[in-house]
């Protein structure tokens, strides 16, 4: 196995930290905030954020269903394309 691969099997529960994650890398779950300030995980941050405008090509696969919350705008020259389901709150 080259030495760019990993497998579950070799990776231990907890040995992958933020500090070890290029800071490049999203780990996903967006910005929430409440109780906390503008980012938490606790159950009082009840507020999810999104961002008002697409500004990068988006794809929604036919085996997703997304949601935002609007109103949202589509930048010039981006493209957004829902093949699956795209809810807009």
């Amino acid at each position: 196995m080259a030495t760019t691969q990993a497998t579950v099997a070799v990776i231990k529960d907890g040995s992958i930290t933020q500090a070890k994650i290029d800071s490049s890398v999203s780990l996903g779950g967006g910005q929430f905030f409440g109780d906390n300030g503008t980012v938490g995980t606790s159950p009082g941050d009840i507020f999810r954020a999104n961002a008002q405008s697409l500004t990068a090509n988006e794809t929604i696969p036919s085996t997703v269903n997304a949601s935002c919350t609007g109103p949202i705008s589509v930048a010039s020259g981006v493209t957004l394309t829902v093949e699956g389901v795209l809810a807009v709150l």
